[in-house]
């Protein structure tokens, strides 16, 4: 690779070398060699089913409504300068959470948050680094994070599995860093007033209107859902587009019920279309 080989080449290369490797060491047989590649084959292709079905709940999430009714609902815990930081690091980590995208939550949620931020005399820095921890926090966590299913399918760990068991020290990490944001911004003196409390409609279609037009245009080409939510967002949709819990199913089921489920209010509240819907 550190060559320019193509790395699907430089890949299947590296496998043949390591067949040898374990061939030579372990003094397998070929027979033996095949088996486990067929039998290692086969775990990675139901990583590969499960990321698809995540990548499609992600993106119906984001066309259908069920983001921007996260986003629309932590926003209503009023925003001050003091607070605007705590509330971006908490809607962030329940988007990436909701969506299991890291990229698609930043897309949607840093034009809004930053622009809150400079309205309400918050911190720059703070706020900012309150968005990047709660970008990254669905891909340790998210049920459908590739991140999470990726490492999942290398260990042979059901992803329900590790997120139940991870899910503990994980929320109490989000409820250490929230109060730790809380903390430093009272310590810097931001504005608390009622004052600084910003109007949800208002300023949120405000922070969505000054995102340049080339920005937009980027967003349109690389990540279209990214475009509907924040017109959703802008917009508004109904509280209850945010999706429940699904408990002690299995991984694919879960997702499943997911799509099914944003489908199903998208059509209700009519931000998606049946065609629409599968295009994405």
């Amino acid at each position: 690779m550190l060559k320019g080989v193509d790395v699907k080449v430089a890949a299947s290369i590296a496998a043949v070398y390591g067949a040898f490797i374990v061939a030579f060491v372990d003094k397998r047989s070929y027979d033996d060699i095949i088996d486990k590649v067929v039998e290692s084959v086969s775990t990675i292709i139901l990583v590969f089913f499960i990321l698809m079905f995540a990548y499609a709940m992600a993106e119906s999430f984001m066309a259908t409504g069920v983001g921007a009714a996260i986003i629309r609902l932590a926003l209503r815990m009023g925003v001050t300068g003091k607070l605007v930081a705590v509330v971006a690091f908490i809607t962030t980590c329940a988007l990436s959470v909701a969506t299991g995208t890291s990229w698609g939550t930043f897309a949607a949620c840093a034009p809004v948050f930053l622009w809150l931020n400079h309205i309400t005399g918050g911190n720059f820095a703070l706020t900012t680094a309150a968005l990047a921890g709660g970008f990254c926090f669905g891909g340790n966590i998210g049920l459908i994070s590739d991140t999470t299913i990726v490492s999942c399918g290398v260990q042979n760990v059901e992803v329900i599995d590790r997120v139940r068991y991870q899910g503990v020290w994980s929320l109490l990490c989000l409820l250490l860093s929230a109060l730790l944001f809380f903390v430093v911004g009272a310590s810097m003196g931001l504005p608390n007033q009622p004052s600084f409390i910003i109007v949800l409609s208002t300023a949120v279609s405000e922070a969505i209107a000054q995102i340049p037009p080339e920005a937009w245009a980027t967003l349109e080409v690389e990540r279209p859902s990214a475009v509907m939510l924040l017109k959703q967002v802008s917009e508004g949709v109904p509280n209850y587009m945010i999706l429940p819990f699904f408990k002690g199913v299995p991984t694919l089921l879960c997702l499943g019920l997911g799509i099914v489920y944003s489908l199903v209010m998208g059509l209700i509240i009519g931000s998606t279309s049946l065609m629409g819907f599968l295009d994405l």
